[in-house]
């Protein structure tokens, strides 16, 4: 993926479920690069408020680790 954010298109998608929860996804031109994970929220104000924080950096600077099988 380029680094060229003037070209990016970004959006964040706040959808409920089948099951009455919401999730979150976001975009970058057209294909998902984050989820909510399939957790789900209670209510679509959380939802939009955690997907807004990831959306925006929130969470910077972020401990970066990978975990591998043995």
């Amino acid at each position: 993926m380029s680094d060229d954010k003037s070209k990016a298109t970004v959006e964040r998608n706040i959808y409920e479920r089948a099951d009455g929860t919401w999730g979150w996804r976001l975009k970058v031109n057209g294909k998902i690069v984050a989820t909510d994970g399939n957790q789900g929220y209670e209510n679509e104000s959380f939802c939009r408020k955690m997907a807004d924080r990831v959306a925006s950096g929130f969470y910077t600077p972020t401990k970066k680790t990978i975990s591998r099988r043995n």
